[in-house]
């Protein structure tokens, strides 16, 4: 929505769309917007009944469970943070640093929801215990929160895109560092920056690990990661070059996500290298 602008597509009201639950208009914007409110209704269903699944399969400790009510918590945050877009204004070309603290939260939150909902079926396909963590496990926790502050950024970069398009990748280059250019422009070359160092680095780091993983999963997870990484980047960096159109927008975002789910999935199975591939079923456990 932010990308065709179509954030005001229902006007400033909230479920409704212009007041009404089906509504009469002309706009492309306003159907935009209704479809997305759409298909979050029916997502959101989907993860009650998912919620709802996991209560009666497992017990209160197993951790798909847990995951299960994580879901369905960030699918309520992540609604109430695009409501309060709607009605607060901060759509369309609306520039404020508000608007971008928001848009940093709804990012954090896609990102635990859909972390969540990936978590939870790796919990489910897990058929022995999970291993309490090991200090080096520990410290692998961090991993994720590299991904979380690219992803942030990357936010930035495609709303400054959005707001303030340059046809000329030098000229927006130079805006980039111009101490006069607007705030967003000055924000939207950390993005580029820090996926190249932080993303590239975490690329080699995988590479590495899969060398000397003790288990088929883990190297497999491992090897997964750096090709992710590295084809994240590269179609970033293509995205870049082309001025950013709105199907290379939509793809980079859903690397973005699959960078994410493959990363949190390889901490939680590090803490399982004696559980081998094999080991591992489509089906849950029930207890």
């Amino acid at each position: 929505m932010r990308i065709s602008h179509s954030g005001d597509g229902c006007g400033d009201t909230w479920p409704l769309c212009h007041g009404q639950l089906i509504p009469e208009a002309q706009r492309g914007k306003t159907w935009v917007e209704y479809g997305h409110r759409l298909m979050s209704g029916i997502y959101g269903l989907v993860v009650i009944y998912f919620w709802w699944a996991a209560r009666k399969i497992y017990p209160k400790t197993h951790f798909a469970r847990k995951m299960a009510f994580a879901t369905l918590i960030f699918t309520i945050t992540e609604a109430l943070l695009g409501a309060k877009l709607v009605l607060f204004g901060l759509v369309t070309t609306n520039d404020t640093p508000y608007r971008a603290f928001v848009m940093a939260l709804h990012q954090l939150n896609s990102f635990m929801l859909t972390g969540s909902a990936a978590l939870a079926f790796s919990a489910a396909t897990l058929q022995s215990e999970l291993q309490a963590p090991s200090k080096e496990d520990k410290r692998y926790r961090y991993l994720p929160w590299a991904i979380v502050i690219i992803g942030i950024t990357g936010a930035w970069a495609s709303l400054s895109n959005s707001l303030f398009p340059t046809e000329n990748l030098w000229e927006g280059l130079l805006a980039d560092f111009d101490s006069n250019s607007h705030f967003l422009v000055r924000l939207r070359g950390l993005h580029p920056v820090l996926a190249l160092l932080g993303g590239g680095s975490l690329a080699l780091f995988f590479w590495i690990k899969a060398q000397t993983a003790e288990s088929l999963l883990v190297e497999r997870r491992s090897y997964q990661m750096s090709l992710a990484l590295i084809t994240a980047i590269v179609f970033g960096i293509l995205t870049l070059l082309l001025h950013a159109p709105v199907w290379m927008k939509i793809v980079h975002l859903a690397l973005a996500h699959s960078v994410w789910v493959i990363l949190l999935q390889w901490v939680f199975f590090v803490r399982a290298e004696t559980v081998h591939l094999d080991n591992l079923e489509a089906s849950p456990v029930k207890s």
